[in-house]
């Protein structure tokens, strides 16, 4: 069992390197991934032909309705609030199955898995101010919803292994019985 938490924590630190390294960039490094993820989801639309579907529209509105409020805001600044959203679910997930390998207490997975993601959102907000970035408050939002979204997703799996094994375990007594 101590390989597997100390695999974790390795997964945990990497993955949370990596969430700093993104969020680290000059703003004109930062502009230019956001630029290229929207030119790479642009070829992908034009093969699959998703933007025109009333599905994708729908989550598009959502979004922007939650990430930027009535302002109309450009798709790339779309993909960059998502590619936050993304990087801290993983984060989330990561740091809630780090917490229960460690302590098997669903209660401190769920603590850590936003609360660690809130204080990485912070300090990352606040070490882009060093990179000619600014920090923003919405941008820790939008990162702690991501972990947040994270963590129900591993609560989800957790219930439903629970669950399957609550099955097997009557259907085996029913039939020893």
């Amino acid at each position: 069992m101590r390989r597997v938490w100390i695999l974790m924590m390795a997964i945990l630190l990497f993955w949370t390197a990596v969430v700093l390294y993104f969020g680290t960039r000059n703003a004109v490094v930062s502009s230019k991934q956001a630029r290229w993820a929207y030119n790479v989801l642009k070829k992908i639309d034009q093969v699959l032909d998703l933007s025109e579907t009333t599905f994708f529209k729908k989550i598009r509105n959502v979004l922007n309705r939650l990430w930027f409020g009535n302002k109309k805001m450009p798709t790339v600044e779309l993909v960059r609030k998502s590619a936050h959203f993304g990087l801290y679910m993983v984060l989330g997930i990561v740091s809630f199955w780090f917490a229960f390998t460690y302590s098997h207490k669903l209660l401190m997975a769920v603590l850590v898995s936003v609360s660690l993601p809130a204080l990485v959102a912070s300090l990352d907000e606040y070490l882009q101010q060093f990179r000619g970035r600014g920090a923003s408050l919405n941008d820790i939002m939008i990162d702690v919803s991501g972990a947040l979204t994270g963590m129900i997703f591993c609560l989800v799996i957790f219930a439903l292994v629970k669950l399957v094994r609550f099955f097997l375990r009557t259907t085996r007594t029913q039939q020893e019985g």
